[in-house]
């Protein structure tokens, strides 16, 4: 939308070359893409130069202008040619399976557990039926189970439009559990038991980045998706070791941890899609849980890998809308990008609807944020990790981490713009009612010329050094 358009003395101009592809484009491209709308405003008399950007949050968008001048990049993703037709590139990705083929693993009589996500992911439908046809017409039977971690339970209504049936189960990390033992990393492997009863284990899931595993799919589908809440909250304690990084599988504690437990629970086959950054799927790889995985998440990283410029005094970073900003625990995720390209003692302005609240760590979290320093939290945590007290309430994944991370270890002063404003206004985490607003209280702080990086999708962009 062009603010300025009803304004004498503006006109509409393209904009400058290292912005030009986000705003070369019309607004049906735009929004048939989910890419952030941008449009350069000149003022003749004054020759001062505006952007106008528009963010995801939830299901609608949110504008703010901004000086050009002190715009550093819109960090775009550059997304891979959606399939055109998902069947038939489900057929094909079947048939030429990375690993064994789907016919080696299900036998005649099988009792099959078909692993899929909830509603914090894009829906599976179109997926499901496909598979499940296979695997009924190798006279095996089939349950659907949702993994849904710690997250809560999907209502019917939820469930029908999510996957088209809410004739599923759902996993329960609160419930009875198998157990198989421990990691080497000390994680508990316990499931729901449930997963107990059948003879094959195979699941539908979407790769992306993860700024705990690395990558999604794959073992992510049975850690943490249908873990403990006691092993969830252990595995995820492993962010507070060395080498957890966005886009990095090996050498990424929890992701060596999840896939060393998913080993020893059995996933004997997958489906991986590739997601785009409109959620459009930009490949299908199906197989053998780590061979498949393995490619999925390549394809992924030529996507979602952003080498930054250089690091601003300001970072606004949306989650993405919905469903990626369906509560405060899907939102948060942004910190984590945006914390590698501010500077040091800069701002980092968080933006999301969040309808569904704080999510699964409810009033915990909110207590941590009211009466707790940055410091304490952080020392807290590590203290808990050292000697093996890793609640699933306290775990590092949390906001109060990352929150805590960003003002204690780098100085930022972290700003809230979403829907629970009045859960955060006694937190030391600063709201505003909107981006401006946000935008001005920071540079109450870091001054009017303060530089901006703008990051449309923060839960999947995976930050690469500059080159020197």
């Amino acid at each position: 939308m062009n603010l300025f358009g009803a304004v004498s003395g503006w006109k509409s101009r393209l904009l400058p070359s290292r912005l030009a592809k986000t705003a070369v484009r019309s607004g049906s491209d735009i929004r048939k893409e989910r890419e952030p709308r941008l449009l350069i405003t000149e003022c003749l008399e004054r020759r001062e130069w505006k952007v106008d950007i528009s963010l995801r949050y939830g299901r609608r968008e949110v504008s703010f202008e901004l000086d050009e001048r002190r715009l550093v990049e819109v960090a775009e993703l550059t997304p891979l040619p959606a399939l055109g037709d998902v069947r038939a590139s489900l057929a094909e990705a079947l048939e030429k399976p990375l690993g064994p083929a789907l016919a080696d693993v299900v036998k005649k009589g099988d009792r099959v557990l078909l692993l899929t996500v909830d509603f914090t992911r894009p829906s599976p439908r179109a997926l499901l039926e496909p598979v499940v046809d296979e695997v009924q017409a190798l006279g095996a039977t089939v349950d659907i189970m949702v993994g849904l971690g710690n997250h809560r339970p999907m209502s019917e209504a939820e469930l029908l439009g999510h996957l088209g049936t809410s004739d599923v189960l759902q996993s329960d990390s609160k419930g009875p559990v198998w157990s198989l033992g421990e990691t080497s990393f000390g994680t508990p492997i316990e499931v729901d038991r449930r997963l107990e009863d059948y003879d094959v284990r195979i699941a539908i899931g979407f790769v992306e980045p993860s700024y705990l595993l690395g990558f999604t799919g794959g073992r992510k589908m049975i850690m943490p998706g249908v873990g403990s809440s006691r092993a969830i909250a252990r595995n995820h304690f492993l962010l507070l070791r060395p080498g957890r990084k966005l886009g990095v599988l090996h050498g990424n504690p929890l992701s060596d941890d999840a896939l060393e437990f998913a080993r020893a629970v059995g996933l004997h086959w997958i489906v991986d899609v590739v997601l785009n950054p409109d959620d459009s799927y930009a490949a299908i790889h199906c197989g053998d849980m780590e061979e498949a995985n393995e490619a999925a998440c390549a394809d992924s990283a030529g996507i979602y890998e952003y080498r930054f410029s250089r690091n601003s005094d300001i970072v606004i970073v949306s989650a993405g809308g919905h469903p990626y900003d369906l509560d405060l625990v899907q939102t948060k995720k942004g910190i984590v990008p945006a914390m590698e390209c501010v500077r040091p003692g800069g701002a980092i302005i968080v933006v999301g609807e969040c309808p569904d609240g704080w999510g699964a760590e409810g009033e915990v979290s909110r207590k941590a944020l009211e009466e707790e320093r940055p410091d304490d939290i952080l020392a807290d945590l590590r203290e808990r990790f050292e000697r093996n007290d890793c609640p699933w309430e306290k775990a590092p994944c949390s906001c109060r981490y990352l929150f805590s991370r960003a003002v204690a270890e780098l100085g930022c002063q972290v700003i809230a713009v979403t829907g629970i404003n009045q859960d955060l206004a006694d937190t030391f985490v600063g709201v505003a009612s909107s981006i401006p607003q946000a935008l001005k209280m920071a540079e109450g702080r870091l001054g009017p010329e303060a530089t901006v990086t703008v990051i449309p999708d923060g839960r999947r962009i995976v930050p690469v050094a500059s080159e020197a």
